[in-house]
């Protein structure tokens, strides 16, 4: 392959200045509206050990997309274009330019599409919509430690800050959403025959369990950052996310990290197992004691934890696999989860795209086993999923990596944002039992979408 932006990349010394601490949205809703691309990474609930800083970047040096076989690279100024057989073995270079330790310190920001399985596994996947992966490399950034209370500009190439300073210290108010539902793409009715068939499908013995979603699309118009606002105060998770690449946007609060990768340690918090909260903490301790005696939700939880141990294992070091943490109940907002622990040590030889590789998509968003449900799950559904129940995190220069599951979100192209949800099917599955938990899933997204704004005519303005 030809790909070769390795050579125009001139790393710095790394820079560092401290900036007065402010909200990360606060920061970001400055930024926002100046730059085409931007992002804002926010951990919101450091306490849990699933994230503990916050990132914006702005502006990128380029985006690298990656699509019907083809890798494509925009500087913002031209677009070279490379033919690549598989685009994730392209990206190694990446992860071989810094060897400092940490967390992020500059690389690749952005999605991998669910679709993008197929670079993994050997497995029949339609192309989707969007590109099988979109990043844009950013070498600089503000960085928030929520543990220590310090925020930072920190850079690897240049220093943008004087441009950017200007706006940070101004109050910038957040706008309204206008929307208007478009289309459900699946009725109650089809859902609920889907899950007959998965049953089907299990009863002869193909799989033990798939995860089939629904999703309904929205016509969009005003300050998409209104919903990441409602977002975040209804529904705080461990990763907030507003990505922007141009005219694709995702805006979510994934509660469930795909892998972390970092200074070789490989770890994953497997989440299956849901119930709505309750409207005290007694009645919440009471429908937590009833999900952790429910038998189907068990036997889904410990059918997915195997999983896990087993994809992490693929690319670790032996005997080095371990759960420290095994079926805990987990609260956000609107649903309470069980939640549990994998980690290991990544075996010589092995980078955090074999980490990506091992375990992508995750197995709470596909089935098990994962390859056969996956193509049910391709021959029900009947639509690419596309960013849903992908990836969306950070390949760092360092070698490290931070990617959640992209559920609990709004993906936009254009006017068009999509919310979809999903629910595991077994085989004592009851129908209108699991498109009840697409719903409940998919209720903080909705309400996030009420509050910041109003259904109208998005075209009518």
């Amino acid at each position: 392959m030809g790909v070769n932006v390795f050579g125009i990349i001139n790393l710095e010394k790394p820079r560092k200045e401290k900036l007065e601490f402010r909200e990360p949205f606060e920061v970001f809703k400055s930024i926002y509206s100046e730059y085409e691309s931007s992002f804002l990474l926010e951990s919101m609930e450091s306490d849990t050990g699933l994230a503990r800083y916050s990132f914006i970047g702005f502006e990128p040096e380029m985006i690298i997309r990656a699509r019907e076989g083809v890798i494509e690279i925009d500087d913002g100024d031209s677009r070279e274009e490379f033919d690549s057989k598989n685009p994730f073995e392209d990206l190694r270079g990446f992860l071989k330019m810094e060897k400092n330790s940490g967390g992020f310190c500059g690389g690749l920001v952005g999605y991998i599409s669910y679709q993008a399985a197929r670079f993994f596994d050997t497995i029949r996947l339609s192309e989707g919509d969007f590109p099988d992966f979109e990043f844009g490399l950013f070498l600089d950034g503000i960085m928030f430690n929520h543990l220590t209370g310090e925020c930072s500009y920190i850079s690897r190439h240049g220093n943008r800050l004087p441009d950017i300073s200007p706006l940070l210290g101004d109050e910038v108010p957040t706008g309204t959403l206008g929307y208007r539902r478009e289309r459900t793409l699946l009725s109650k009715r089809r859902y609920m025959d889907m899950v007959l068939e998965a049953k089907e499908r299990i009863r002869e013995g193909e799989i033990f369990q798939a995860v089939l979603s629904s999703a309904t699309d929205y016509r969009l118009r005003g300050d998409r950052l209104a919903f990441y606002e409602s977002l975040r105060r209804i529904n705080p998770s461990p990763y907030m996310y507003h990505l922007k690449l141009g005219e694709r946007e995702i805006t979510g609060s994934s509660p469930e990290m795909l892998v972390r990768v970092e200074d070789r340690r490989i770890e994953t918090f497997p989440i299956a197992g849901t119930r709505p909260r309750g409207r005290t903490e007694e009645e919440d301790g009471v429908i937590a004691s009833d999900l952790l005696s429910d038998e189907k939700e068990l036997a889904e939880h410990l059918m997915l934890v195997d999983l896990a141990r087993n994809d992490i294992g693929r690319v670790s070091e032996f005997g080095s696999v371990e759960v420290p943490e095994y079926m805990t109940i987990k609260r956000f907002s609107h649903v309470q989860h069980i939640l549990s622990h994998v980690t290991g040590k990544l075996r010589d030889g092995m980078d955090a795209v074999d980490a990506l590789g091992a375990v992508f998509p995750a197995g709470t968003v596909s089935g098990a086993p994962k390859i056969r449900a996956m193509e049910i799950i391709e021959s029900l559904e009947g639509v690419p999923r596309n960013a849903y129940a992908g990836a969306l995190g950070y390949l760092s220069l360092n070698g490290n990596a931070d990617f959640a599951i992209t559920i609990r979100s709004m993906v936009c192209q254009g006017k068009t944002g999509r919310i979809q949800a999903g629910a595991g099917i077994v085989h004592d599955s009851i129908p209108e039992m699991e498109y009840l938990e697409c719903q409940n899933k998919a209720r903080a997204l909705l309400k996030s979408m009420e509050m910041a704004g109003e259904q109208v005519d998005p075209d009518n303005r």
